[in-house]
């Protein structure tokens, strides 16, 4: 029997946060199981592609990934996913393993990082307990990805949940989810306590593309709509993979789903 983990993950072009994120829930995997060959898989083609002719750096789509694993002997197989909802990439991630899983005597997958409702919980805590003292009384907009998939609805549930553990103004927009920054704002500006400075963060594995663009870049971003309507914002580019409670949340996801 030979045993292996897959990690999957979006990806990102950007190679420091990359390391500081996805590459260090690779290591504390590897510190977690340091029995089983441990395999990475990015979802996005563009981000692949990008790193093959940028850096001649080769990563392997979902399928490749397991086809590679089965090749080397893998028996026992467990797929750990870094995305944050059950949304498109997930469904397409779970699919692909679905057609592979004659390769294996036993696959396994764990759940998305808000996959389950005692997951929003310990996500709203594990974060609050990371930024609390950086955001102080002041609102915080986090920034999710968004998604045309129902799993959107994840993000205005731990936003609720994030209220709730902190006692704080909280927020979450999307990219491109059915709340977009304008809807936050608005509520911002109703809000009885109103108080210039505002800490925005991403709240995606990685401060890639969206966090340094869409989130804080100089046109067209969250930061810009927030100045123009007379806030302060503050920026924090940090993927939410840098932080150790939420690594251990899915570590504690794939050692579930490993039984």
């Amino acid at each position: 029997m030979k045993q292996g983990i897959l990690i999957v993950s979006f990806g990102t072009t950007y190679r420091e946060t990359r390391e500081k994120n996805i590459e260090a829930i690779v290591q504390s995997v590897r510190e977690a199981f340091p029995g089983w060959a441990v395999y990475q898989a990015y979802s996005s083609n563009i981000v692949r592609s990008i790193l093959k002719k940028r850096d001649n750096l080769v990563v392997s789509d979902v399928k490749e990934a397991l086809l590679q694993m089965a090749h080397d002997g893998v028996t026992h197989a467990a797929v750990l996913p870094t995305h944050i909802i059950h949304g498109t990439e997930n469904s397409r991630m779970k699919h692909t393993i679905e057609e592979c899983r004659q390769l294996f005597a036993e696959i396994r997958t764990a759940r998305a990082l808000l996959g389950s409702e005692t997951d929003y919980t310990l996500i709203a805590n594990a974060l609050w307990q990371e930024i609390g003292q950086a955001a102080g009384d002041d609102p915080v907009i986090f920034m999710g990805h968004g998604s045309v998939h129902e799993a959107d609805k994840s993000y205005p549930k731990l936003e609720k949940q994030l209220r709730l553990c902190s006692g704080k103004d909280i927020y979450i927009a999307t990219v491109e989810g059915s709340v977009s920054i304008e809807d936050i704002i608005k509520r911002l500006n109703l809000s009885t306590e109103k108080r210039k400075r505002v800490l925005v963060l991403p709240f995606m594995l990685v401060a890639g593309d969206h966090a340094v663009n869409d989130m804080a870049g100089e046109e067209n971003s969250f930061v810009s709509k927030l100045k123009a309507e007379g806030y302060e914002p503050e920026c924090v580019l940090k993927g939410i993979g840098e932080y150790h409670s939420i690594r251990t949340v899915y570590i504690n996801h794939l050692r579930e789903a490993i039984g």
